[in-house]
């Protein structure tokens, strides 16, 4: 059995059963470049996944802050400010006068501690005068005695020689022997209280007897009132502290009642700027002093500094910052000081990126 196939009658494709069909026209051809823009878009995120391995191999990253260190101006004593003599923005050295303060209840304390004490010390004054006027009577005293003893043995002598000569009698010689027991007796007297009177005044300049002690006493005090008095005087007068620093803010005016420990100004030195760099413990080998790095700042521009120190291992976040739920983070916390001249401005708390190289 032979099979045949029966070839179809050739039809337009337009014609259906006797009818035209009416057709669109053709769909256009799908171009390449379309289907490379697709596959392209889907494999973005494979793209950026193994470009972030790739710079994380590569660049080591860290967060830090810049540091300007400052330092608030305050008041030890009450008062009122009599002057100021700077204003913000303006630089100052150190010891460099920043205001002056007035207290009259203050500086009339230290006035009449002056004036009481002064007087106590004249009074002191006159005491060890008389002790030096008493000294010297009666070291007068006591060197015309041993006069008169001399004057008495030598005549003494002289009688009795003349009685040896016959030239003398016994009763003058009584009366001499007699001088000379006076004159001895009288010195004897006068050393005994020449004695009394240098252990008087040694007790009194030693601050013994009861005047002296009760006078020294309240003296002392009176320094001690006058010189804590005088302090507090002295701290009226506001300078600033050491550095080179620049006055940021004023928080009074002339004029105005400031208390004990309240703030008058403040001041930032620019010179002693430096950046906290939070390090991953993960790149501890790269936390060592000396260690160059490049700062990127928040507008792009970059600069070199280095590691100065590394005072150790801090919490990341504070725990006020930390969520319940999210895990502590720890960094090592290094210090950074730029290198050469810094274009940007700096301004404290501003947060950088560090490249460790």
């Amino acid at each position: 059995m032979k099979i045949h196939f029966n070839q179809p009658e050739n039809k337009a494709p337009d014609i259906d059963r006797g009818l035209r069909v009416q057709y669109s026209a053709a769909k256009r051809a799908g171009r390449p470049w379309r289907w490379y823009l697709i596959i392209a878009i889907s494999s973005l995120p494979v793209v950026y996944l193994l470009g972030t391995i790739i710079w994380d191999t590569i660049s080591i990253e860290a967060n830090g802050r810049i540091r300007v260190p400052s330092f608030t101006v305050r008041t030890a004593v009450d008062g009122y400010v009599e002057q100021l003599f700077v204003e913000p923005l303006q630089t100052v050295s150190e010891g460099a006068p920043l205001a002056e303060l007035v207290n009259a209840a203050l500086l009339d304390s230290r006035d009449r501690l002056q004036v009481e004490l002064d007087g106590l010390k004249q009074e002191r004054h006159k005491m060890l005068l008389q002790a030096d006027d008493s000294r010297t009577s009666s070291v007068q005293l006591l060197k015309f005695a041993h006069e008169q003893k001399h004057f008495a043995s030598q005549r003494l002598s002289q009688y009795e020689t003349l009685y040896k000569q016959g030239a003398a009698t016994q009763a003058e010689i009584a009366l001499a022997r007699s001088q000379l027991n006076s004159a001895l007796e009288n010195l004897v007297a006068l050393e005994k209280a020449q004695r009394q009177e240098r252990d008087r005044m040694y007790s009194q300049e030693q601050g013994q007897s009861p005047e002296m002690r009760m006078l020294s006493n309240r003296i002392n005090q009176l320094q001690l009132e006058f010189d804590k008095t005088q302090d507090q005087v002295l701290q009226l007068s506001l300078f600033a502290p050491s550095g080179s620093g620049m006055v940021t803010e004023v928080f009074t005016q002339p004029g105005e009642f400031l208390g004990r420990g309240q703030a008058l100004l403040e001041i930032i030195f620019p010179e002693k700027v430096h950046i906290d760099a939070f390090i991953p413990p993960k790149y501890q080998d790269y936390a060592v002093v000396g260690q160059m790095v490049t700062v990127k700042f928040p507008n792009g521009e970059k600069a070199e500094a280095k590691i100065i120190s590394v005072p150790g291992v801090m919490q990341k976040s504070t725990t006020a910052e930390i969520n319940p739920l999210e895990t502590v983070r720890f960094a090592i916390l290094a210090q950074l000081e730029f290198v050469g001249n810094v274009k940007n401005r700096l301004i404290n708390g501003m947060p950088v990126t560090i490249y460790l190289h």
